[in-house]
This record gives structure tokens, sequence and C-alpha cells, in this order.
């Protein structure tokens, strides 16, 4: 916060959640739930509270891992490493200084997890938990998947028990998950006359499609042929959708116009199916670079540049630019920070250098986010116990959804990390979360005492029928069965 003020800006993306907070009208090209937090933020009129706010769920992620960590029998050094990549990663903390909603994302899902691993038996927890992960999904739709995931998870745990209670939970865990999602589907469909979340996600599966499509094998009808990939080498699948030279930029309306949204969806599928290879291959080389040592220049060196400190400073879409609702990016900084002035980014000596050289060096790299996952797996078949499936299940989803529907982009690794360093964390737990058992005061009155009138004398014991095997250090906890 020192270093770059008063907030970090990503191109288009942060002009238009910023557009969205302030009117309250929906970019058809994205989701945008993270404006509706920009909306809250909005009368305190700083940037700097909106930074502070994202640092601050940035340590609450670290703080609710290392709690589950050490509820799970984990000593202090080993909770306390499975948070490091969540309050030291460098690219953690550019994405808390950025105006994107990953971090609150992030959060989110974070407080799901919590909520689910430590009281898995209560449909409170599972109903609030859905809750935050419907709200997820309105700031980035991979949230769906995830509330997929926990749906699934419930509906598997009601057909073991056979309890009219499962199945309550399965409901409840429903109902509080859809509403967010709905709730902002009808806000859509007042402005744009469409029940859904965007009107992009035809746009999106199309450019997944663009790294293998091949025309004369898909065969699309005469409406569909200006889709096709342009002649020329090809290049990552999301630029096909922003590059200059793009096929739907000779689409009438536009890119997202809900004629080539719609379009674009059935060359996605036409494609998908003549030619599974293609897609299956396209899939499988972007899921794998998120565990490349090194980070991959993908899907080119400009957007890999945004997520550096050393081109935080950068305007990256000029100031004059129109943002949704009729503003520019300029006159929406002024706005909302309530001053006559725009308020791009300034790097501020030294403290700007010194996270420039933390963050080449500071960071988790993607063949250990691998090793973390594969630890997980291999520790919880080995000793033949669930704990870490849910989160070891949301990091691969975070992982893998975006490869699957559009693109890899670098700061999808982001929301994945503390999921996975949850479950390694879980998986390699001491013991099955539980209530520690209470110490009883047993009590003697010998007759001395009762010829004195002394008080009698107690000493702390533990019932011999219930035992535990918790580190010594740790602390007297609650039954995650318990509302």
């Amino acid at each position: 916060m020192l270093a770059f003020r008063p907030v970090m800006w990503f191109g288009g993306d942060s002009a238009s959640y910023l557009a969205t907070g302030l009117r309250l009208i929906p970019d058809p090209s994205r989701v945008g739930g993270y404006g509706f937090m920009l909306t809250v933020l909005r009368p305190l009129r700083s940037f700097v509270v909106v930074a502070a706010v994202q640092h601050a769920m940035g340590i609450g992620i670290g703080v609710l891992i290392y709690l589950l960590a050490r509820r799970h029998g984990l000593p202090g050094w080993a909770a306390t490493l499975a948070t490091l990549p969540v309050f030291f990663d460098g690219y953690e903390l550019q994405l808390e200084q950025d105006v994107l909603p990953d971090i609150a994302f992030s959060f989110l899902v974070m407080l799901a997890l919590y909520l689910q691993v430590r009281s898995p038996g209560s449909w409170r927890a599972s109903a609030v938990a859905a809750l935050a992960l419907g709200l997820a999904a309105i700031a980035w739709p991979v949230g769906l998947a995830l509330l997929a995931v926990l749906l699934v998870v419930l509906v598997v745990r009601g057909l073991r028990l056979r309890a009219a209670a499962a199945w309550l939970t399965v409901a409840a865990a429903l109902a509080c998950g859809a509403a967010p999602v709905l709730g902002y589907a009808a806000w859509f469909d007042a402005h744009e006359r469409q029940f859904s979340l965007t009107r992009s996600d035809g746009v999106f599966l199309w450019s997944r499609t663009m790294s293998f499509a091949d025309c004369a094998t898909i065969k699309p009808p005469p409406s569909e042929l200006p889709l096709c990939p342009p002649p020329g080498p090809r290049i990552a699948s999301s630029l096909y959708i922003w590059n200059g030279d793009s096929p739907l930029l000779t689409m009438p309306g536009g890119r997202f116009s809900a004629r080539t949204n719609s379009l674009a969806r059935d060359f996605a599928f036409r494609a998908i199916v003549a030619q599974p290879g293609g897609y299956a291959a396209a899939v499988g080389h972007d899921f794998l670079l998120s565990f490349y040592w090194n980070r991959p220049v993908h899907p080119d060196p400009g957007i890999v540049n945004r997520y550096q400190f050393a081109d935080a400073a950068t305007a990256w879409v000029r100031p004059g630019t129109r943002t949704p609702g009729g503003g520019t990016v300029a006159g929406d900084q002024a706005r909302f920070a309530g001053q006559p002035d725009p308020t791009p980014t300034r790097a501020a000596a030294p403290f700007a250098s010194w996270l420039v050289s933390y963050q080449k060096w500071v960071y988790l790299r993607g063949t250990l986010l691998g090793a973390i996952l594969a630890a997980a797996l291999a520790a919880m078949i080995v000793r033949r116990r669930s704990h870490g499936a849910l989160p070891w299940a949301f990091a691969a989803t975070i992982l893998l959804v975006p490869p699957l529907i559009a693109d890899f982009d670098l700061r999808y690794l982001v929301p994945a990390v503390p999921a996975a360093c949850l479950a390694a964390a879980l998986a390699f737990g001491q013991r099955q979360s539980g209530r520690r058992p209470s110490r009883q005061r047993r009590c003697t009155t010998s007759p001395a005492a009762i010829a004195t009138d002394a008080p009698p004398a107690c000493t702390a014991s533990s019932p011999e029928t219930r035992s535990t095997n918790l580190p010594s250090e740790s602390t007297s906890i609650a039954s995650p069965d318990t509302d």
C-alpha cells in the first residue's frame, strides 16, 4: 500500500468493475459482482480503503487455513508452513493491491471451506458455505463449478446416510447457493433483456476452440463461417477475442451481442464434437501450464506484465477510454474518489523497487503447487482418509475450469493456492477433528479438612474412557458437528 498508491489498475477489467460499482450497470462481457463490493465501499471515497479491505481478506485467508490446520492436529510450525504462500507470495500481494475480484473470490471460497470442514454435519454451516460460493460465482463464474462440487458432496453424503436431515442440508445449500446467482441473473435481465450472468459465455468457449478448430472438418453453417480461425499461425485462445483481427469484429452487433454470443456458442459445440482430440489436447496443454517451474508467458507478454510490480504504474488503457454507462476511465476514477482528477497508480520509492525485487524470487512456483496437490492426494490415499478431499477438489476445479472453457491465465493460479495448501494440511493432520475431552476436577475431603473448615482438595483428571492424540501444545476445541 505504501509502494503503489492509491491502488493498482488492471486495464479494461478494472475499469469495467469500477463502472459497475458507480452506476450499477452490468458489462455484458464479464460477471460484475465485484462491482457491488465497490458500491458498498464507495461512500468512503478512497481506493486506499479498497486495497486495505483486500489485504485484510488475504490475511483472513491465511488465518482460516491456520485455524483448520491446528484443529486437525498439525503442530504450530506445520500449520504456519501451510499459510506461507498466502501471506508472502508476491503474486498474491500484487492481486490484493489490484482492482480485481480475485482476492474477494478467494476469501469467499476459503470461508466456504472453513465452514464446511469445521462443521461437516451442520446444515447451517453447509447453507452459509453454499451462500459464500454463490457470491463467489458472481465475482468469477468458476464459483458455479465449486458450488456444484459442494452440492455433489452433500448429495453423496445424503445417499450414504439416508437421513432426512442430510437432504435438508442439500435443500438448504441449494437454495442459499442459488440465491445470489439468480438475483444477479434477474438484475442482468432487467438491463440486458437476457436472464444470464453474461453475454460472453459462448464467445469465451468459442475462443477455446480457436487453437485447434478446422472448419473443413467442422463444416459450420453459413451463418457461422465468419467465426472460422483467420489464416496464419495460431495464437493463444483468449487473444482471438481481443485481437484487432478478431473474427468477432466482423459480426453484426460486435463482440458481445446476443446474436454473436449465440453463434459463437454453437460454433464451439460443433468444434468440440467434431474434434474431441483437438479439444482435449488444448485443454491438457493449458492445464499443464499451471505447473511450470517458471511462470509461462501466456497468453502474451502484455498480459503477463500486468501481474508484475515492475509495470504497476503502466496505463494499460487510455484515460479517455469509454466505460459501461457512458463514463471514461479517468472520469470514473475521479468520481469514485471524490476528486477533480483521476487517480492513476503512483510508484513510491523506495518501497516500489523493494517489491519489484521481492516478486522476482518470492512466489510459489507452479511445480511446487503441483507437488502440494500430489502430496495431499497421496497422503489421503495411503492413510485412507478423506480429510482434505473437498479443498483438493476445489483447487483442482479452479485450475481446470479456465482451460476447459477459455484459456490459461496466471491470475487463475492464485485462488487455487490456498485450497491446495489447506488440502495438504488436512491430509497430513494427525487426527480427525473432534471435541477434546474436558478436564474434570476430582475433589476429596479429609477428616482434617473438615475439622479445620478448609476447602476440599481438588485435582484435575481426564475421563479414562476418552482419549486424544492431540499434540501437547494444542488448545481445547469444539466439535465440528456442533452448530
